[in-house]
């Protein structure tokens, strides 16, 4: 066994397919499957039952993954300390990120991190939250950047905090009455009477159309725990992938919508948009950055989280109140 059938291996197991593992790892179809039938004849046990559709891999083949995926990482933490010896001058970071968060933070970070490592290429997988995971998993990406806490992952990762970021409600202003505010008094010493203008009530939102993110978004899981803490069932009008679609939409009239306000800078600031908490307390998470405890980070992968906390704790720190 060698480096190349490992990954070959893994591939297949990856993709369930030979056809789509042999696109992606850019060979043929009959070349992968002779490498297949080699791996499988030289271990002595069937990795594949290739009369199924997709491919069901065996019992001996998910043993053969795990270790294959054991010294893979390995090899490439091997590679990341000897290019972190010759002083980190030449590689390439593959990272996950949304897209939208890609579009904000990495304008923010690229030149300066050029400016240090001009001969590191960056290779940024944009996705949704969900599919970021399991390409973590798979070991396609060394980290992604999302807003999810050590909690939720599985274990054997790692969430390291990057910045809090705030959520607010976007709606129309014709959609919002009188009677949708907390009452002044609700006002405690965590929050100014002034605030309490501004934050609403969300059970008194409960028959308000509601614009969401679909199923597998950061922001929507978000969303739906927070629905689900006022016992509200939301009459949803529109799925999106977009957060800034979900803003336009709900500052049109179209319905409420609970994002972050990274969507509403993106589109000129809250001075735009009928933009409301909805906590006495205003709603915030971490963005971080997730990778697998036992992955070495190279120093410009370090380089790059670190400048990711020094441009956004900067412009968080005054607008988000720690929690």
């Amino acid at each position: 066994m060698d480096f190349r059938e490992m990954l070959y291996i893994t591939t297949v197991a990856d993709c369930r397919s030979i056809t789509a593992a042999a696109r992606k790892l850019y060979i043929s179809q009959p070349s992968l499957s002779h490498i297949v039938s080699k791996v499988e004849q030289d271990v002595g046990v069937k990795l594949f039952d290739r009369g199924t559709s997709p491919l069901t891999i065996t019992y001996a083949g998910e043993k053969y993954v795990e270790t294959a995926r054991k010294i893979l990482l390995m090899s490439d933490n091997l590679r990341k300390e000897l290019i972190d010896a010759g002083l980190g001058e030449k590689g390439r970071i593959v990272f996950g990120m949304p897209t939208e968060r890609a579009g904000y933070m990495l304008p923010a970070v690229i030149p300066e991190f050029k400016k240090q490592y001009p001969g590191i290429e960056l290779h940024v997988i944009e996705a949704k939250s969900d599919e970021l995971l399991q390409a973590l998993l798979r070991d396609d990406i060394s980290f992604f950047v999302i807003p999810r806490s050590h909690g939720e992952l599985p274990a054997g990762l790692k969430a390291e905090s990057i910045y809090r970021e705030r959520l607010l409600l976007v709606a129309e202003k014709s959609l919002i009455q009188d009677d949708m505010f907390l009452e002044t008094e609700q006002a405690t010493d965590r929050m100014p009477l002034s605030a309490a203008k501004c934050c609403l009530n969300l059970n008194a939102l409960k028959d308000l159309p509601f614009i969401m993110l679909k199923k597998g978004h950061a922001i929507r899981k978000k969303t739906d725990l927070v629905l689900r803490q006022y016992g509200i069932e939301p009459k949803i009008m529109i799925e999106l992938s977009s957060c800034i679609s979900a803003v336009q939409l709900a500052s049109a009239g179209l319905g409420a919508a609970i994002v972050p306000q990274r969507a509403i800078d993106a589109l000129g600031g809250m001075e735009r948009f009928s933009c409301y908490d909805f906590s006495v307390t205003p709603e915030s998470w971490s963005v971080n950055a997730v990778y697998k405890e036992d992955m070495y980070l190279g120093r410009a992968e370090r380089c790059l989280i670190d400048l990711m906390k020094q441009k956004f704790n900067r412009e968080a720190s005054s607008a988000v109140p720690e929690r």
